[in-house]
């Protein structure tokens, strides 16, 4: 048998991880961290045989499980359970699953049309600024007809691309809040959701 000290594992948390993990020790009633690390793997393999019984369609053993743990007074592990099972929780997971990532594709457009419109008013200043250094140079004035006609073009390329970004804004205020009278009054997300 190898030695104990071969299979030692640490780890660095932050004060917030830290904050976490005495809390779910406390929730275990665990003192030592070594029992609460090697409870918390037994949890978690027991949350994925749960899993894979219910997708192979063995619902009395996950039922077993359940009703073991209630027993046990293990509360989180039984509405962890009662997600996984439980088909009208699991609809609501995709659709909070579906309106997250709709909503952070809609962000992501938002902010491809600002950088977009940033980097076509920075190109037009940087055109100025090098006409206005030319210019001064030159003792010239700043009447090239070509120069002007550009500037127009791209300040009316930058204005569609503010209104596609107007329009994308409104797209999002739109979603969001028939998404908040879909659901109640307030918008399913991630961070305010819970497993019921």
């Amino acid at each position: 048998m190898k030695p104990l000290k071969n299979k030692l594992i640490q780890t660095r948390l932050s004060e917030d991880e830290l904050a976490d993990f005495e809390a779910v020790k406390h929730e275990l009633g665990i003192a030592g961290s070594s029992k609460a690390m090697r409870q918390m793997i037994r949890d978690e393999k027991l949350l994925m045989q749960a899993k894979n019984n219910w997708q192979k369609g063995k619902y009395d053993a996950v039922t077993i499980l359940v009703q073991q743990l209630n027993d046990q007074g293990r509360l989180p592990l039984v509405e962890a359970l009662y997600g996984l099972t439980n088909t009208s929780t699991s609809t609501e997971l995709n659709l909070v699953r579906d309106q997250y990532t709709d909503i952070q594709q809609q962000l992501e457009s938002i902010m491809y049309a600002v950088t977009k419109s940033g980097n076509n008013l920075n190109q037009i200043a940087h055109v100025l600024n090098a006409a206005k250094q030319q210019a001064e140079q030159e003792d010239d004035d700043l009447a090239d007809d070509d120069l002007w006609q550009w500037v127009a073009k791209q300040l009316v390329e930058n204005s569609q691309i503010l209104t596609d970004l107007r329009l994308e804004i409104n797209s999002l205020k739109h979603d969001t809040r028939r998404d908040k009278q879909e659901g109640g009054s307030e918008v399913v997300s991630p961070g305010n959701t819970l497993v019921s």
